[in-house]
């Protein structure tokens, strides 16, 4: 096809778009639309060079992203002083959706294309910037949290398998425990004035795993109360996994003191049980920042020998759901240019230029994107995401900050053995009313 006879095509293809968004024949031509959001230098060098390809010259659009310092601060300064761009992208939902009355919902910048859209999510995603019959916003990226990092030398010389069932998992840990090697998990909850988030996650994958997405998310808003069945179920199987003798070192005590990097990630490759040699971790896939050296250097140049993964199991009645985070973006000013650039950070395409094999960090929130766009680990945190049935965004993070705190302080107090887990749970159900 002729370079004029392309440009023709894209010009009639804008005036149809435009015309089914009901926003009129504005042409998206020669349009320049802004991006904010919060990414790394990396990071964000890696989105814009996506955009750039996604969106060159002949297309009559030119994207620009800028990254905000302190994204949350800053985005709502420029609201107030009316410098919004034409999309932001938050890593918090709550974030967005106290800036509502600014963004138009997505249903009517992608027009008939929003549900074609919204089925390509890992269910749950759909609903982070949803309010009433009004979606305001929807995911461009995640990370996961429902991970267990393993060591593949240490479980092949011990004869010790990867479980494919919560069955498998509760055995896996028996034998770990039975053998003394080493303890069944490394745990550590540490982190100076935000002791005991690690906790928070623990929970949260509980109860997602025992109860689904939509109790999941009931309960972090405070409409599930922690002293509800289904709640306490969750507790005692942290408490089963962590607090029972044996599971980790130094008990519950060990835990609560224990820094949650540095501490918990030298046992998966510590030689011995006196060493503090521990088998299991459960973290986000950030954790790797925290490994030793000699291991960051093995796993950049592609060898795993002492890096595995596996998908935190789902009891055998329970749900196929994970726990994460990511970007969810919003439009501020709508027409013809940011809806197509909207339409294409919402879609399962963002990633497939350069963006998934370029970003530290980038999992696509799409359950239809191809996990083949990425390598290594990340390929393995690809495909336990897509292939999820519920996903929960870190529910501790959006519940109000008094209660965020209290969880922190009352979770730590508990496996400190400063107080039982139905005081811990009585204390963070109060503070929803603070």
């Amino acid at each position: 096809m002729k370079k004029a006879t392309r440009l023709a095509a894209a010009v009639a293809i804008a005036a149809v778009a435009a015309t089914s968004l009901g926003l009129g024949a504005a042409n998206a031509a020669n349009r320049v639309v802004t991006i904010y959001g919060g990414y790394a230098a990396g990071d964000a060098a890696a989105f814009q060079d996506e955009l750039d390809i996604a969106f060159p010259k002949s297309s009559g659009i030119t994207v620009k992203y800028t990254s905000l310092a302190s994204f949350d601060t800053d985005i709502t300064t420029k609201i107030k002083a009316g410098q919004a761009p034409d999309i932001a992208m938050w890593p918090q939902p709550g974030g967005l959706l106290a800036q509502k009355s600014h963004l138009v919902p997505a249903e009517q910048v992608l027009g008939n294309q929003f549900n074609s859209v919204v089925k390509t999510f890992v269910p749950g995603f759909e609903l982070l910037g949803k309010v009433g019959n009004k979606t305001y916003g929807l995911p461009v990226s995640a990370n996961l949290k429902s991970i267990v990092f393993y060591n593949p030398a240490v479980f092949a010389a011990n004869g010790w398998s990867v479980p494919k069932t919560d069955a498998d998992f509760q055995a896996l840990q028996a034998k770990i425990a039975a053998s003394g090697k080493a303890y069944p998990w490394c745990a550590g909850t540490e982190s100076g004035g935000a002791t005991g988030w690690s906790l928070t996650d623990w929970m949260e994958e509980l109860v997602l795993k025992n109860a689904g997405v939509a109790v999941y998310n009931q309960w972090w808003q405070g409409k599930v109360h922690w002293n509800d069945p289904r709640i306490v179920k969750a507790g005692n199987a942290l408490a089963s996994t962590l607090l029972a003798d044996g599971q980790t070192q130094g008990g519950g005590q060990g835990v609560a003191s224990r820094f949650f990097g540095l501490a918990t990630t030298q046992g998966l490759f510590a030689s011995s049980k006196a060493d503090g040699a521990c088998a299991l971790l459960k973290q986000g896939s950030f954790i790797t920042g925290f490994f030793p050296d000699a291991i960051q250097a093995e796993l950049k140049k592609g060898d795993y020998t002492h890096v595995g993964v596996f998908a935190y199991p789902a009891p055998a009645k329970g749900y196929n759901a994970v726990l994460g985070g990511g970007d969810t973006a919003a439009v501020f000013h709508n027409n013809p240019a940011v809806a197509k650039v909207a339409a294409y950070i919402w879609s399962d395409k963002l990633g497939t230029k350069v963006y998934a094999a370029k970003a530290s960090g980038f999992l696509s929130p799409h359950k239809t994107f191809p996990v083949s766009y990425f390598s290594g680990l990340n390929r393995q945190f690809a495909t336990i995401l897509s292939s999820a049935k519920g996903f929960g965004f870190d529910g501790s993070d959006q519940a109000p900050p008094q209660v965020n705190k209290t969880e922190w302080s009352e979770l730590t107090n508990w496996f400190a053995g400063k107080e039982s887990m139905d005081k811990a749970f009585s204390l963070i159900d109060a503070s929803y009313n603070q």
